[in-house]
């Protein structure tokens, strides 16, 4: 990007709440049920139709809030914010906008080593739309309303990020916290995390804000840097060919990796916001914000600086522990049994995330318990298995969640450590490869790992390599 500009970046992040019902009507609130089966009059928006308010999405606005430092105002009304489009069949949302449930706040995170914050506007609670289904091959579009009334909370950020890396790095931190307080799955990709970005360009050391266009369909934190660095570099080439920026709204396509133009931008007297006339206010007392408060956890960004300060973790250590609620908890479990953070650390980080990773889906359940994984740990340490055995051993025990070691001992995995043993191993594999002698003492290091393994083959990889080589060594140094 040309250095004599930079970007303003301001992030609308819609969230998902993880409620049994719906924002207004009694109906699931349910990923993937069969179209148009989670529908009332209510969320349909039919006459004489009336929205009750769910006190759980209120708990969850407050609990988020107060993850963020946001003040909790003692009043919030919901309003009708008036548009139309085919899936929203009441052609109003119920949403905030004068008076939303939590105002201000920070989302605090580290980028490069470095502590920053993006500050937020506010977070308001209110309602879905349904889901336009555009059917290319016949030429036909449908609606399914089951995403009508779909509570959600909109997370609106202050113009304070200046990069894409900025930009990524906050998102994440919101996904983090959201997922940590237990408000939501953001599953980016069942669309329970959605995030626009506005976006704009001024020349450094400027105090003016630029024309700012909003990017929309950014699915993925990959998408979100993709669109952010394309739509800058397109707006600093049309300042600098004289061309004048329009507020507008864009889609971003992820497989061109371009924007398309939607609609010029909204403001906000385009929505004709009023207060419903079907909701009161809500009064929110400050012993209930208190009662919230009582259930708050340890939030992300003091939980890393907690493992780097007192466990000795490293940053790149801590971001990749930290990335799945899940597995959080199972590190923070096993931890209560073996006090060793780096060694628990290294094993979640490769051997366990290796396993969720095969099954390409995100926070997938652990299927092995933190004592079973602690004692697998514990017996490659004691050198009862090798690490091949150890991988072994998880992989069957990941689908029964039997005891390791009653499974190694079952199975025959337990290292051999008796010098006897190894010691007759290496002299008949020697024996049996007089070339491969020759290749070693010619200076062919390549030798030693081919007796290695053929030495394991025999032993049937529960031979100590430790010794293997120690032996190897002074055989084929005579």
């Amino acid at each position: 990007m040309n250095t004599k500009y930079e970007i303003v970046v301001g992030l609308e992040i819609h969230c998902e709440l993880k409620t049994e019902t719906k924002a207004f009507c009694r109906c699931k609130n349910q990923f993937g049920a069969s179209i148009n089966t989670n529908v009332c009059p209510v969320c349909m928006g039919l006459p004489g139709a009336l929205p009750t308010i769910n006190k759980t999405c209120v708990e969850y606005t407050i609990k988020s809030g107060l993850a963020f430092g946001s003040t909790i105002n003692s009043q919030a009304i919901f309003e009708r914010k008036n548009y139309f489009y085919p899936d929203l069949s009441k052609s109003y949302q119920i949403s905030q906008l004068e008076k939303p449930i939590c105002v201000g706040g920070k989302v605090r995170y580290k980028l490069n080593g470095e502590e920053k914050f993006t500050r937020l506007n506010n977070i308001h609670m209110e309602e879905d739309a349904g889901k336009s289904i555009h059917d290319l091959k016949n030429n036909k579009s449908y609606v399914d309303f089951n995403r009508c009334g779909v509570p959600l909370i909109e997370i609106v950020t202050e113009p304070d990020i200046r990069s894409s890396e900025e930009a990524v790095a906050t998102l994440g931190a919101i996904k983090e916290t959201l997922t940590a307080i237990g408000v939501s799955d953001c599953k980016m990709q069942e669309g329970s995390l959605r995030c626009d970005v506005n976006l704009s360009i001024r020349e450094k050391g400027s105090q003016k804000f630029g024309t700012r266009t909003e990017m929309k369909n950014l699915n993925s934190f990959k998408a979100v840097a993709r669109a952010i660095e394309y739509e800058a570099n397109r707006q600093i080439k049309m300042i600098e060919n004289g061309e004048t920026i329009h507020q507008i709204t864009l889609k971003w396509d992820d497989a061109t990796g371009t924007n398309e133009a939607l609609r010029s931008k909204e403001a906000s007297n385009d929505y004709r916001y009023f207060p419903d006339p079907d909701l009161v206010p809500i009064e929110i007392e400050d012993s209930y914000i208190a009662k919230i408060k009582s259930t708050m956890p340890e939030l992300p960004f003091d939980r890393k600086n907690r493992y780097e300060k007192e466990l000795g973790l490293s940053e790149h250590d801590v971001g990749i522990l930290t990335g799945s609620q899940t597995v959080i908890n199972f590190f923070e479990d096993c931890l209560k049994i073996k006090n060793e953070p780096k060694i628990v650390a290294n094993w979640v980080m490769t051997d366990l995330m290796k396993k969720l990773k095969e099954n390409l889906e995100e926070d997938a359940p652990i299927t092995i318990s933190p004592q079973n994984f602690v004692d697998l740990i514990n017996m490659f340490q004691n050198k009862e298995i090798t690490i091949n055995n150890a991988r072994e051993l998880l992989d069957r025990v990941w689908e029964t969640n039997e005891s390791v070691v009653a499974l190694a001992e079952k199975l025959g995995l337990k290292q051999v450590n008796d010098e006897d043993f190894v010691k007759t191993a290496v002299l008949d594999v020697i024996a049996k490869n007089p070339q491969a002698v020759s290749d070693f003492k010619s200076g062919n290091e390549r030798a030693l790992t081919f007796f290695m393994g053929q030495v394991m083959k025999q032993t049937k990889g529960k031979a100590n390599p430790q010794i293997v080589n120690k032996f190897l060594l002074e055989e084929l140094k005579k």
